[in-house]
């Protein structure tokens, strides 16, 4: 068994976030410490990094002494939380700088009162910025975490990279998948998404991390994709808010369970069939393609929700939206883009994500 990251999900949230792919809220399932703990120790031992996420971790019942307990049962674990801003100004900051390695604090515009509409509440961009300053004093890694819709303007874009640069955090995005709330008008196209990167190569944005097998491939640095392919189910799974446990954190409910985490071992749930479905995933249109056997078909969860099968490729394959693959790679290498050796933040290798610096 190869997975080495765990996301795991808690579903209450303070906030009514409109692309929100967890569609998280007041009510969620709730575990008591003991039944938390017993997962801990059926997990731990075997992996990494655990990242919490889905729902505001602190306002999970028992989700912080379960931090607790592992931090001091399993030491070697590197623990990270993404965040509206709320968890790290609501625990005490002496638990917040023992209990994380790194914080993604969630922001989709580096405008206020578009950040507070988006989230639909009040203090959401004042959490953001109280979350970064605590950050900042406790000497914790941070990253500034977005989600890439159809409203992520270049302009946008741009002061979100100028803001994660203030605060000396890096910049991670989350490309807006079908799935919870806002899949009827948040989608980007593949063009759009490829207009994105070119736009980074412009800005001369540093990738420290590029755990996106599409991505890695043809920017020509597979080797930044820590696994031939899609990393979830191989390297990651995520713990869902009923316990069930999937490879990737949108791909959600029974149709895509490896089993609960309650009943079965994190060794059983890997060798089950869905699990493997993801793992030995490889599109039979793109086996004749040149990045395919890096690639593999490009991200499962994007070639799931958007095209309704795992026998697709990723629809942000240029080549697949028509596009001049080479004519693409030439507009974007001749714009300094850097790609660096990596980074231990948490998020590295755990989904198919990036994560940016601005120079």
């Amino acid at each position: 068994m190869r997975i080495k990251s765990v996301g795991w999900g808690f579903g209450i949230c303070n906030m009514n976030c409109k692309h929100c792919y967890g569609a998280s809220g007041a009510s969620a399932p709730e575990y008591t410490f003991r039944e938390l703990q017993a997962i801990a120790d059926k997990i731990c031992h075997t992996i990494q990094d655990i990242n919490y996420g889905t729902g505001e971790f602190a306002f999970n019942p028992n989700a912080v002494a379960l931090a607790e307990y592992i931090k001091d049962r399993f030491p070697h674990i590197k623990q990270a939380v993404t965040s509206n801003g709320a968890t790290p100004i609501f625990m005490r900051p002496d638990l917040v700088k023992k209990l994380f390695h790194d914080i993604d604090i969630s922001l989709d515009f580096a405008d206020p009162e578009r950040h507070k509409d988006f989230r639909q509440h009040p203090l959401a961009w004042k959490w953001v910025e109280e979350s970064l300053a605590l950050c900042r004093d406790l000497e914790i890694e941070r990253s500034i975490v977005s989600c890439i819709t159809s409203q992520t303007t270049d302009d946008i874009i741009k002061e979100l990279l100028e803001f994660s640069a203030k605060h000396g955090a890096t910049w991670r995005t989350n490309w807006f998948r079908k799935t919870g709330r806002g899949k009827s008008y948040l989608e980007i196209t593949p063009q759009r998404f490829w207009e994105i990167i070119v736009l980074l190569a412009k800005e001369s944005a540093e990738f420290v991390s590029l755990s996106d097998p599409l991505l890695a491939s043809i920017l020509g640095r597979p080797d930044k994709n820590p696994t031939k392919g899609c990393p979830c189910g191989e390297l990651s799974c995520r713990i869902q808010t009923d316990l069930t446990v999937t490879p990737c954190v949108y791909l959600k409910g029974k149709k895509w369970s490896g089993g609960s985490i309650q009943e079965k071992t994190l060794e059983e749930i890997y060798h089950s069939e869905k699990f493997e479905a993801l793992r030995n995933r490889y599109p039979a249109v793109c086996r004749d393609c040149k990045f395919g056997e890096t690639c593999r078909g490009g991200c499962a969860s994007r070639a799931y929700l958007h095209t309704g099968s795992l026998d697709n490729p990723d629809n942000y394959c240029p080549i697949v939206a028509g596009m001049d693959v080479e004519e693409l790679v030439e507009t974007i290498q001749p714009k300094a883009l850097t790609i660096t050796p990596g980074t231990d933040l948490v998020h590295d290798g755990y989904l198919c994500t990036m994560i940016i610096k601005q120079k």
